[in-house]
């Protein structure tokens, strides 16, 4: 598996350096007014726009981005495919087990953090995109862009648990650029606060009160969507209408404010999606091997080794990284697991294959599942039950319904039939090198020479 793995990355990286040799630049002379509109469509996958005709899907605003500029078949995703690292490799330029951000939730086997996420910019280990632009004296804005918690963002709106109540506004008001939640409330007052139609609103007044050089934008109910009804259903289509609609309404905004020359557009997605319908359990057998505690309610009271749940794959850690027993005797437990069939489980990932795919340094093992299942936190009960989610992502990136999205269009890019070669580290320092700017030491590159004419 290793070799396979190393096989498809080297072809990928031969592509990016044939590409980047062979092809001529898209980029031009970058005027000093040039504006950067980034939005992330969570869970947006190549086929939507590629196929659009074939599923019956009406995304005209999406196309015309497409047939204006530069649309890639897919990119390479990083392990694993999840909205937090993702969208964090997106403005580092770097692999999860550079930043930071190794999943979208922390490691919290007694739920201290109530389920909490990694919300915080001060979990990044390396430069972002916004810091960058702040080197460069550009403004920067992000709508619900995930891992902005106090980030170096001029004019925020970070992304947070749902908001719900109250309470949920008023925290959003505290944790937002001072006063900026509560005037963007006065921009659609009917919608649900940091809703995508919300998001939506509040991008436009940003861009027309603010002007940054910067706006990323993360639109997120396409994923709610097929995770709730599956991938390529007629209710995650009609999302996707939706949040064409709200993508339209940008456009329109910069058309009419006489910025179209000016703005370049990236669209974007994290991950694309897969139909589950089976999770397997594997703390159960941990559990009952003593790696793991529970009182007689079946509740956590201790633990020796624990899961990173992302329901497409999962990742072992040792709460003592040094505990070598405890480590071996899982090893041994969960090769034992993987060699069932019935507990639906794909591939088995050592330290050396997540180094090679940048994933979590502290796993000791990890495991990636077959179509149709997932993997599932329960302590007890059935190893093998049914999901209540239709959808699900996580797996690795080069599993290709994984592969994201990626459109590049507007000022500083010529139209070209493909854009290939790409990787989801390159979209931060796209973005940097639209506006004149690098991240330092980004893993990733500017792609404006890997366009087929």
């Amino acid at each position: 598996m290793l070799r396979s793995i190393s096989l498809s990355l080297s072809r990928f990286s031969a592509a990016i350096i044939l590409s980047a040799v062979s092809c001529v630049s898209l980029r031009a002379k970058t005027p000093e007014t040039r504006q950067v509109i980034l939005i992330s469509v969570d869970g947006m996958t190549p086929v939507e726009y590629e196929q659009a005709d074939a599923h019956g899907l009406k995304i005209p605003n999406i196309r015309a981005l497409m047939s204006s500029g530069c649309a890639s078949p897919g990119i390479m995703g990083v392990f694993p495919a999840s909205t937090y690292p993702s969208h964090t490799s997106m403005i580092t330029g770097q692999p999860p087990a550079v930043h930071g951000v190794v999943s979208n939730t922390p490691l919290d086997p007694f739920n201290l953090e109530f389920g909490g996420w990694y919300y915080y910019a001060e979990k990044i280990n390396t430069p972002t995109l916004w810091q960058a632009l702040h080197t460069a004296h550009l403004k920067t804005a992000a709508v619900s862009w995930p891992v902005t918690v106090g980030a170096d963002v001029d004019y925020l709106l970070p992304e947070y648990r749902p908001v719900r109540t109250g309470e949920d506004i008023a925290l959003m008001r505290v944790l937002s650029t001072p006063g900026l939640f509560r005037e963007m409330q006065t921009e659609n007052k009917t919608a649900r606060p940091m809703s995508d139609d919300w998001r939506t609103d509040a991008v436009i007044a940003i861009l027309r009160t603010r002007k940054p050089s910067l706006l990323a934008l993360h639109l997120s109910e396409l994923d709610e969507a097929q995770h709730k009804y599956g991938p390529y259903t007629p209710e995650s289509h009609a999302e996707l209408e939706r949040i064409d609609s709200q993508i339209g309404r940008i456009r329109f905004y910069v058309e009419e404010s006489g910025r179209t020359k000016e703005t370049s557009w990236i669209l974007v997605s994290d991950h694309g999606f897969l139909p589950v319908t089976t999770l397997f359990h594997p703390l159960i057998a941990l559990r009952e091997a003593g790696l793991l505690t529970t009182d007689k309610n079946g509740r956590l009271t201790d633990w020796k080794v624990y899961q990173r749940n992302l329901t497409g794959s999962v990742f072992f850690e040792a709460k003592d990284p040094n505990d070598r027993a405890s480590i071996e005797k899982a090893t041994e437990i969960l090769r034992a697991l993987a060699a069932d069939p019935a507990n639906g489980i794909a591939h088995v990932y050592t330290p050396n294959d997540l180094k090679a795919l940048g994933a979590d340094p502290l796993a000791f093992l990890a495991f990636d599942p077959a179509k149709g299942f997932g993997f599932g936190s329960n302590l007890t009960g059935p190893p093998v039950t049914a999901s209540t989610s239709k959808g699900a992502h996580g797996y690795n990136p080069q599993v290709p319904e994984m592969h994201p999205s990626f459109i590049l269009s507007g000022a500083g890019v010529e139209k070209c039939s493909s854009l290939e070669g790409v990787s989801t580290e390159d979209v931060g320092p796209t973005a940097a090198a639209l506006l004149g700017a690098t991240i330092p030491n980004a893993k990733g590159h500017d792609v404006g020479r890997l366009a087929k004419h």
